[in-house]
């Protein structure tokens, strides 16, 4: 009504007061233009109440459309700029990613390391899925191009990364530190979404969008928001363990879906290589995993025992840093002292597993029976149970179904066998066990393991020979055959296994029948029993000590006793340590006693200086004893390894420089044996030391040469055969000389050779004949270095010194320099340091 009645004197008012107040003459004189004009108006009056009418209308219906979402809009927007939620919900994260995640793992020790104290970066590079590996160990990564995860994300443009690796090669850890890093640094993108697969997959199923799956307790809309603005890193851990394929190709499509809907943020999904390549990611930049290096390994194992050296007495002291350097130090060393365990060290799970065995289980390797049942079960069982995976056959199972296998390759000596061989290996053992699982399904879960790998198409193989080689030992042990390992005792292929066996078992069937045997193999085979084996009869370890002792306490060219020779060597030649380069070394320089029984065969090999004890390293090497104490070892032909020097190299890298001490090695390489300024023999004697020595030995006294009255001195009243105009060119290089000279003792020989035409003075040249021929006696020991012979070898290489030109006189001086060396080296007023160790490939 009211609307009617402003539109009424809108129309009627309005031109009256106008007609009254300005436009009444104008009206008279213009009544047609009047009338037009207030015809005019009086439709615009009605077009406006039109238009009110309508707008009116309109607003009324918007008002009743809209007031309650917008009103809704404006509540939730005002909730999450007030709730402090991203706060929240970083700390959050934070909070439940703060531990590293050992959930599956069979040893445990009382304190959980937070994930920063322990995590090392893996290394990425952009690969094929189908030559991503998927057993457990990759290749040892030592290439320089490696990249970080770090590297990859919250760039400009954002991307969509699908990490593949094997089993426990750390791809959870990797995005579980991602989102930390997320969380605590100032970002493009700062909100970090984790989500694991496994557990959303009917939600998926049901094309749930992703903002819902993600926290139910956040303000509404707010992670929509923010996947909206691009302000998310999405991790999406674990494609693969979608087990269903149909299910797993539903997952890949959802998660393009998301990409899509959402593709101003960065996405990681982490996935084995089987499991990926039968879902991909369409759009997705591939990259692998790649193992731990040696560095890497290192300093996960410092860090490891750091962190629970600390935590265990809640300080942060020097000591409590130096406990645990030595602890970390001794499983370093003893995993370069075991090849096979070594080679685990490239996946972050097993290392992790080795760091805890040999923490809270004891020493390695004496317990690697124990490391190797506990990786087993993790990877074929309790990781699934931990993450509450389903699978049809249970732990138990599915290690008597794989060692089974392992036992039949070892019979059969294979390291490979293809897929048509392993279902029907498997295909009697799954209907015995009364599962529906097809041996094809079975053989999915295994390689899924990374246990079993398929090495080329339709070719499997065990990850390392040491998984086959412990699981057919299981077997054996399972099923009471150890017979049949003690009638393969003389048989390498066999050595791992049968050490296996007896480290829980009783090893006396398997001794005796290495002592019926009697050869070197399986004598060698005995006594490693004796080391390793729970459980040995004392009368067969008595027996072991008396025929090792046929070697070092009696002499003789026996039968009996070169066979025991070839066990010796054989046993100090099997203990080898692994270099940077791959290949490998001895454990241990040669200890005195093995190098004796090369000298019994090679007598002019004596080394320099005073003998040491037998269990201490050789000492006084020359290098051509060092390569001829080789070639000895080489042609016993005791094991299947050719032996020879390292390079400097393999010796700067290897984990036994430490034990070097006040040792050096010679190398390969021709020159001084290293470390070097260990190995260098030097003689740093000053050139008129040296001559007041030389003289003083010579005649007793070295009184009668003043450097204020040269005048004093008279040789032949003291019987030297020297001239008179001698005197003085003799006694210049004493006043004026102060040479100091570096003495390499491999190179003496060279030396006195190369003087052999010096330019001389008549004189000279008679003594140089004799020199020469004594000289080399003396540096190549082929006789006797009596002090006598010493004292005036020396002198007379300084008096020839005085004789020929300037460039010979100096390589005179330090061959007497050198002679030095040799005579105290000889009667023990310098300890000969050079050692051999011996290496491999």
């Amino acid at each position: 009504m009211s609307k009617i009645l402003g539109l009424v004197a809108a129309a009627i008012a309005v031109p009256a007061a106008t007609y009254l107040s300005f436009l009444q003459a104008w009206s008279k004189d213009h009544p047609a233009l009047a009338l037009l004009a207030l015809a005019g108006y009086e439709l615009v009056v009605l077009g406006f109440g039109f238009v009110g009418k309508l707008v009116s209308g309109t607003a009324d219906e918007l008002n009743k459309r809209w007031k309650d979402p917008l009103a809704k809009s404006i509540d939730e927007g005002a909730r999450r700029s007030l709730s402090g939620f991203g706060r929240r919900y970083r700390r959050s994260v934070e909070s439940n990613l703060r531990f590293i995640d050992l959930k599956g793992l069979a040893t445990m020790g009382f304190y959980t390391p937070k994930l920063d104290e322990v995590f090392v970066d893996v290394s990425l590079v952009h690969s094929d899925p189908s030559k991503v590996p998927s057993g457990v160990l990759g290749r040892r990564q030592t290439e320089s191009d490696r990249r970080f995860i770090g590297d990859l994300i919250d760039r400009p443009k954002p991307v969509v990364l699908a990490v593949i690796g094997a089993p426990g090669c750390g791809k959870t850890t990797l995005l579980r530190h991602t989102a930390l890093l997320v969380c605590r640094t100032r970002r493009r993108r700062r909100t970090p979404v984790l989500l694991y697969l496994r557990d959303h997959i009917k939600a998926i199923g049901d094309d749930t969008p992703l903002p819902d799956l993600i926290d139910r307790a956040a303000p509404a809309g707010w992670f929509d928001r923010k996947l909206r603005a691009g302000s998310c890193v999405v991790l999406l851990d674990g494609l693969d363990e979608v087990a269903d394929q149909q299910n797993r190709r539903q997952v890949s499509d959802w998660v393009e879906r998301q990409v899509a809907s959402y593709p101003d943020n960065d996405f990681v999904i982490t996935s084995r290589p089987h499991g990926y390549q039968t879902a991909p990611i369409a759009g997705a930049d591939i990259v692998q995993v790649r193992g731990f290096t040696d560095e890497q390994v290192t300093r996960f194992i410092r860090s490891w025992y750091f962190a629970f050296e600390q935590r265990s007495t809640g300080e942060k002291s020097a000591n409590i840093a130096r406990r645990a350097e030595e602890e970390a130090a001794d499983l370093l060393e003893r995993l370069q002292q075991s090849t096979a365990l070594y080679e685990l060290t490239v996946n972050p799970l097993l290392l992790t597993m080795i760091a805890n065995v040999h923490k809270f289980r004891g020493a390695l390797p004496g317990s690697r029976v124990d490391l190797y049942s506990e990786i087993c079960q993790v990877l074929l069982w309790r990781r699934q149970e931990a993450k509450k995976l389903v699978s049809e056959l249970t732990g138990e199972q599915k290690m008597a179904l794989l060692s089974g296998l392992a036992y039949s390759m070892m019979s059969r000596k294979l390291r490979d066998i293809s897929r048509n061989d392993l279902r029907t290996e498997f295909r009697a053992l799954l209907r015995r066990m009364g599962r529906g699982l097809d041996e094809d399904a079975f053989l999915a879960d295994m390689t899924s393991s990374g246990l079993l790998i398929e090495r080329e198409r339709d070719l499997f193989a065990f990850a390392h020979l040491t998984f086959q080689e412990y699981l057919a030992a299981h077997h054996v042990r399972e099923k009471n055959l150890a017979h049949l390992l003690a009638d393969n005792v003389d048989d390498v292929w066999w050595r791992e296994t049968t050490l296996l066996h007896v480290a829980r078992s009783n090893a006396d069937p398997i001794v005796e029948a290495c002592l019926g045997v009697g050869t070197v193999n399986a004598l060698s085979l005995a006594f490693d029993c004796a080391d390793e084996s729970s459980e040995l009869a004392p009368e067969m370890r008595a027996q072991l000590d008396q025929r090792l002792d046929t070697v070092f306490e009696s002499t003789g060219d026996t039968p009996e006793r070169n066979l025991m020779i070839r066990v010796v060597i054989a046993r100090y030649l099997r203990n080898l340590v692994r270099t940077d380069q791959g290949t490998h070394l001895c454990a241990e320089p040669v200890p005195t006693r093995i190098y004796r029984l090369f000298m019994e065969t090679n007598p002019n090999n004596k080394p320099d200086g005073p003998a040491t004890s037998p269990a201490e390293p050789v000492r006084g090497v020359r290098r051509v004893s060092a390569q001829a104490f080789t070639n000895w070892v080489n042609e016993l032909h005791v094991t299947d390894r050719i032996y020879r020097l390292p390079t400097t190299e393999e010796l700067r890298s290897a984990p036994l420089l430490k034990k070097f001490k006040s040792l050096t090695s010679w190398p390969s390489e021709k020159g001084n044996p290293w470390p070097l300024l260990r190995a260098v023999k030097l003689v740093m004697v000053s050139s008129t030391d040296l001559y007041r020595e030389l003289i003083t030995d010579l005649f007793g006294t070295f009184d009668y040469i003043s450097q204020t009255n040269p005048s004093t001195f008279s040789p032949t009243s003291h019987g030297a055969a020297l001239d008179e105009q001698f005197h003085d060119s003799f006694l210049s290089p004493v006043r004026d000389r102060k040479d100091n000279y570096i003495v390499p003792i491999d190179s003496l020989a060279e030396l006195v050779e190369s003087v052999r035409y010096a330019p001389m003075s008549d004189w000279g040249s008679a003594q140089l004949t004799h020199f020469m021929r004594s000289a080399k006696s003396a540096v190549t020991r082929t006789g006797p270095l009596a002090a006598q012979f010493a004292v005036k070898l020396r002198l007379l290489a300084v008096i020839l010194a005085l004789e020929t030109d300037e460039e010979h006189a100096d390589t005179f001086r330090r061959i007497a320099a050198g002679i030095l060396l040799l005579q105290q080296r000889n009667d023990g007023r310098i300890l000969p340091n050079e050692t051999i160790v011996l290496a491999t490939d």
